[in-house]
């Protein structure tokens, strides 16, 4: 069995990815069925295509961050070292 040099994973990776968001991506972007016995409906412009597929990834990145900020001030802080000394027995 060969090994795959890491330029030939990063470009099996990218070729992958490309491929299945091509593929997923595609049928979101069809407005109306493809056959003459229906109407075509109203195209979006390039804004309306931003804010129905970049709002979703936008929305979860505000989700994120919100949860984190109100996570984070429940941090657990030690309280301040003492000044005992533990004498080791050598063993």
């Amino acid at each position: 069995m060969t090994a795959m040099k890491a330029s030939a994973r990063a470009v099996a990776i990218l070729t992958s990815t490309v491929a299945l968001l091509v593929a997923l991506a595609a049928p979101a972007l069809a407005d109306s069925p493809d056959t003459a016995g229906w109407d075509p409906g109203e195209g979006r412009s390039a804004l309306e295509n931003l804010v129905f597929f970049g709002g979703a990834t936008v929305g979860l990145f505000v989700a994120i961050t919100l949860f984190a900020i109100l996570t984070a001030r429940h941090n657990y802080v030690p309280p301040p070292p003492g000044t005992d000394v533990e004498v080791s027995s050598g063993h």
